[in-house]
């Protein structure tokens, strides 16, 4: 991408917005709401430093990617890759309203991630409309007055609002499915010391352990539990590998004491740390 083009989030400080106090703290970096008149105020081209979700509520503005103008007329999200350059306008009188997502993360399913320069523009029915606007809310409530359980709920919005997404795009119940097992892997990769990570991803993914023991079974053909294994000692060799200790390692991982990660390690790999390292 030239490098002229500007890479920023687009704030004008008489709409309501919010950004986090503490950048890259949260996976939401950016909310914002309410009438715009792109007619009037253009927002100029740029890329932005994370995923965008749009949602036009309201009026028929347009896009403008490449020097083309594309309308995106109401009820519609546009979801724009990081490396989107754009910009929007409108007729000079024109009037929309919009809800605004920016997440460091990209898509929970490739279905709804748009190729490098590129958006995706999905239409939207009253209901999913609604729905969307329920979650924008919830998002604001979370951010408005953050206490322990606020980022949990931004993680739960952010699963809701792809799912819901993938449905609006004709999408079946196999792809949500697939959906949350890519978030469920997501969650052991960012909570490597969970032992017991079962009751954390029921929770994450609002599902009971009997579904989620059907989701893993499907996708990977294990538990739960022996998948979240399987991750924890393939992350111990990477940390191994690197030259990390073995006690290094055993915190890291969330074992309490060295010995208890070289017996899980022995049991699993069939041979000690030090037989494992010599055969490297």
């Amino acid at each position: 991408m030239a490098r002229e083009i500007p890479r920023k989030i687009q704030v004008l400080d008489r709409h309501p917005h919010w950004i986090p106090s503490r950048p890259g703290g949260w996976d939401l970096q950016f909310l914002s709401w309410g009438a715009r008149r792109f007619g009037r105020e253009p927002v100029p081209v740029a890329m932005h430093d994370g995923w965008v979700y749009i949602v036009v509520t309201a009026g028929t503005p347009a896009t403008v990617i490449g020097g083309r103008r594309r309308r995106q007329d109401a009820p519609r999200v546009v979801i724009f890759h990081p490396d989107c350059a754009y910009g929007w306008t409108d007729r000079a009188d024109g009037r929309s309203e919009v809800l605004c997502w920016v997440w460091s993360s990209p898509p929970a399913h490739e279905a709804l991630q748009p190729a490098a320069g590129t958006c995706r523009a999905i239409r939207l029915d009253p209901p999913a409309l609604r729905s969307l606007a329920r979650l924008h809310a919830e998002c604001v409530t979370a951010v408005a007055e953050p206490d322990d359980i606020a980022a949990l709920i931004l993680r739960r919005a952010r699963l809701d609002l792809d799912i819901l997404l993938l449905r609006a795009a004709g999408r079946s119940g196999r792809t949500d499915a697939a959906a949350r097992f890519d978030l469920a892997v997501g969650f052991l990769d960012h909570h490597p010391a969970e032992l017991e990570p079962v009751a954390g991803l029921c929770e994450y993914l609002r599902v009971s352990s009997a579904t989620l023991k059907e989701l893993f079974r499907r996708h990977a053909g294990v538990s739960p539990r022996a998948f979240a294994l399987r991750r924890r000692m393939e992350r111990a060799c990477a940390r191994l590998s690197a030259g990390a200790s073995v006690k290094e390692t055993a915190a890291e991982l969330g074992y309490r004491h060295a010995n208890d990660f070289s017996r899980a390690f022995a049991r699993f790999h069939g041979a000690t740390v030090r037989a494992w390292r010599s055969r490297k």
